[in-house]
Formats: C-alpha cells, structure tokens, sequence
C-alpha cells in the first residue's frame, strides 16, 4: 500500500512551553465540569495545563499532589495532577495510517493513552460518536498494548479490544504504535506488525452499528487509577509519559485532514 504523509506533529518548542494552540486544547479538572466526574472511569487525577510541555517532543508529567491540594474533585482534594490535549474543533481526521512514537510511563496506576473520539460528539453522545483506542497501557500491566473500538452497544467494558505483550517494558524505550484505518477496517500494529484487525462485518460487533467512518479528532493524555489502570502505587510519586512524534498518511489515496 502506497503512503503519502498528509499530517505531522513533532511538537516543537513554543514561547510558552506548551503545544501549539492552534492544533491542541486542553482538557481540564476532573471531569465534573462535563458531568462525568473522574472521567467516567473513577479516576484520580486532576488535570491542568502546566504538566504538559513541548519541547521537541510531548510530556505529560503526572504529579502526586500533598494532603492539602487545593485542586477540589468528585472525591475531594486531588491526589494527582496530570494532562489530557486534543484537537476537536480544529484538527479531524477520516481514515489513513497514523504513527506515534511514545515512551509509556512506569508505575502502578498509570495509564497512558492515544486515542479518538468521533467529531459529533456534541450532537451525538458517546458511545454512539465512536471511540477509537488507539494505545492503552497501565503500569500495573507493563509489557501489555491494548487497542479497543468503543461504539453503540459495545462500550465501557464491553469494548471490542485486542492486546498483545511486548518483549520489554513499555517504559524502557519509545515504540511506534500505530493504527491503519480505512472505510470498514481498522488495524493496530506495533513497530509495524500487526496484532489486531477489526471490520464492520466482525462477529463481535453482533451487526450493531459501526461509527468509524466518519471524522474523528485525536487525544493523548495520562491517566492515574481507575478502573482499567487499577490500584495506584502507594509509593508512586510521579508518572511521565512521552510522545516523540504523530505521523499521519493517506494510504492509497485514502485519507484526509481537515483544519479548522
């Protein structure tokens, strides 16, 4: 299949140290503000903008907060900071082959992820939007990559999802994930091997609805607890998770971005 790169982010160095605002927002606080406090997944974490930087490359720095944070959440004071960007409403995407190069965290509890959401979220709620989990792993499951497709009737825990172990720790080097997504068809690779393809047709699905042709918009961010990461490590004190880069393709044609 024939390659062509229609989208990069090496998230270069700006004057105020974070990514570039017109390509990335800032998910903020708890979740609350959006009725889903913890994010719909009971998790610890409060998040700002300042534990995100650039500096040729994305760092999101999760930080144990003291007793006496003064960030308030749906448990009461925070016991975690971290961050959560992404680019609904001036970066969306529809098909093609994405590439990111990242280094996961260390440590029980923490959760990196990349991953997208369908652009008409605001009109149309999760699930039915469509939720593509494009790499998922905790620090209490170190050597595991997870990819999962949340839509209408098959989300939460019901997601369709595919894992495979990698030979070392996540944590130990920057690997390249990546996801092949055509009309029908979406595949998750690791370092270019394929360990899972999911299309619509697929058994699992049960003919229920598939809403991954459409645009999507992206998201990274890291997590602390909740119920996929698990228990968060008593003696776990920070977490930091790395992007190196985003390559985005169009594979045989196939692929757009759309800037706002």
């Amino acid at each position: 299949m024939a390659r062509e790169l229609i989208w990069s982010e090496t998230f270069e160095p700006t004057d105020s140290g974070r990514p570039n605002p017109a390509v990335w927002n800032f998910d903020l606080g708890d979740g609350s503000a959006h009725g889903i406090p913890g994010w719909g997944n009971n998790e610890r974490e409060y998040y700002m903008e300042s534990p995100v930087t650039v500096d040729s490359g994305l760092t999101i720095h999760a930080l144990r907060e003291p007793a006496d944070s003064p960030h308030e959440t749906y448990y009461g004071a925070a016991e975690w900071t971290s961050g959560k960007i992404h680019t609904f409403g001036k970066v969306s995407f529809q098909y093609g082959y994405f590439e990111f190069v990242a280094k996961a965290p260390s440590g029980g509890g923490s959760w990196p992820a990349i991953w997208m959401l369908g652009t008409a979220i605001a009109d149309t709620p999760w699930p039915e939007c469509g939720e593509i989990d494009i790499f998922e792993g905790t620090g209490n499951q170190p050597y595991t990559i997870r990819g999962t497709l949340h839509g209408p009737g098959y989300s939460g825990e019901f997601g369709v999802t595919a894992a495979t172990e990698y030979p070392t720790l996540l944590s130990d080097d920057f690997i390249t994930y990546g996801l092949l997504w055509l009309p029908d068809r979406i595949e998750w690779s690791v370092n270019g091997q394929t360990y899972s393809r999911i299309e619509s047709h697929d058994p699992r699905l049960e003919g229920k609805a598939w809403p991954f042709n459409a645009p999507h918009y992206l998201i990274t961010n890291l997590a602390i607890g909740g119920w996929f990461a698990g228990d968060v490590d008593p003696a776990l004190n920070e977490a930091i998770f790395e992007v190196k880069s985003i390559n985005v393709y169009s594979v045989d044609g196939i692929g757009a971005v759309t800037l706002a």
